[in-house]
């Protein structure tokens, strides 16, 4: 079997960003698997990203023996360059050669007839987030399958946005009754099907997320701390968490316990984070930022608890990894949250206060209890690999081709 697949999401390796998170490691690690099982793979790459995957491709060995799609347009080699060069120039300008690139792609891009003459050499087109360009779309003999992660634009906006700014934009209106699609939950199944109703109910499978093999326990000390990682966002809900942590440790006077908070940063929030933790006393925080994924299960293996509690997540990794360290987790009760966790940890309601500091307390003082999840959290872990993540995906794959 040879597969296209779409390595936009891997061109984000090197960099250590939002961008470096939960679509980022499941590219990274249904490559791998595919890899594992002698696929032959030929990575492909939305025209932004093409310089950065291309020194991807040249730095980091596991890529170097596969080949990637060359990009023929002049125009999109010219604009591709435009937004590497921009890595190194101020945010506002960066934002502003990105918000360029995808008008140019949204409403003047002009398919490229090298690139149409390379695609007739392949039948099957994987990608793991970044939706098909136009010469992809047109070539007619191409099984195209898609991995769907979330909705949530739609959830914000309460319809699919049609700001072609916006990154969703070309991946909503690609969605079509014909291509195949695979959804990480039960939940993103559900709700693409209700918002696409174009999409046939045979045509997309939910294929569960695994986690590497590197989150494993490794308790290294015994330290008081409750770890989140994450995003900054307001999906994230971590001022919510803060702001509960902090009436915790007040309400019961308790003068060990710290909050870490790991993960890249979305400047657009930075600032409406530190004004709302403005009047506590932040001393009691410890802000890691990007946490480099080999120190990430020490992490998690020390917490006191790991919290999560997201409004609303397509899968929602970081629970699924923290179970594997053995580390107790309070979460959401929303989403597809609850088909991660199950019954190893707490789910709560994110939006009330009391349940949260209840889920603090109880895991703080109920040592039995901690240990508890912690056993259950290790053996539901078990469930979620990439191996059998990847062998349904390819299942799948071989019914449809």
């Amino acid at each position: 079997m040879k597969i296209l697949f779409d390595a936009t999401e891997i061109s984000y390796y090197l960099e250590e960003s939002g961008h470096r998170a939960g679509v980022f490691f499941v590219a990274l690690n249904i490559f791998r698997e595919l890899k594992k099982r002698n696929i032959e793979l030929v990575f492909c790459c939305n025209f932004k990203r093409y310089y950065f995957l291309k020194k991807v491709m040249k730095e980091i060995e596991e890529f170097q023996d596969i080949r990637l799609l060359e990009e023929h347009s002049p125009v999109n080699l010219f604009l591709a360059k435009l937004n590497y060069a921009a890595k190194k120039m101020p945010l506002k300008l960066q934002y502003g050669i990105l918000s360029l690139c995808r008008y140019y792609e949204n409403l003047f891009y002009r398919k490229s007839g090298k690139n149409l003459e390379d695609l007739k050499d392949y039948t099957i087109y994987f990608s793991p987030f970044t939706p098909p360009n136009a010469e992809i779309m047109q070539t007619a003999h191409l099984k195209r399958f898609m991995m769907l992660h979330d909705v949530i634009p739609i959830l914000e906006e309460g319809k699919i946005p049609q700001n072609k700014r916006l990154w969703c934009y070309r991946l909503y209106n690609s969605i079509n009754e014909y291509d195949f699609y695979f959804a990480n939950s039960e939940n993103t199944r559900n709700d693409v099907l209700k918002h696409f109703p174009q999409v046939k109910p045979g045509n997309i499978k939910t294929i569960l997320l695994g986690a590497s093999d590197n989150f494993r326990p490794c308790k290294t000390n015994n330290s008081k701390y409750i770890f989140s990682l994450c995003t900054l966002g307001k999906r994230k809900n971590l001022i919510f968490a803060i702001r509960n942590f902090f009436e915790f440790i007040k309400r019961y006077k308790i003068n060990d316990l710290y909050l870490v908070l790991g993960g890249g940063v979305w400047k657009k929030f930075e600032k409406e984070l530190y004004q709302a933790i403005g009047e506590f006393d932040k001393s009691k925080i410890i802000f890691k930022g990007y946490v480099k994924d080999e120190e990430l299960p020490e992490l998690y293996s020390n917490a006191l608890m790991f919290i999560y509690p997201s409004l609303y997540e397509g899968f929602g990794l970081p629970v699924l990894e923290a179970m594997k360290c053995g580390c107790p987790v309070i979460t959401s009760d929303t989403s597809s949250l609850p088909e991660v966790i199950g019954d190893a940890g707490i789910k709560i309601n994110p939006a009330c206060d009391e349940e949260l500091i209840e889920a603090y307390k109880k895991m703080y003082y109920d040592n039995f209890f901690r240990e508890l999840c912690s056993e259950r959290g290790l053996i539901r872990a078990k469930k979620f690999t990439w191996e059998k993540c990847v062998s349904e995906l390819l299942k799948f794959i071989e019914e449809h081709c």
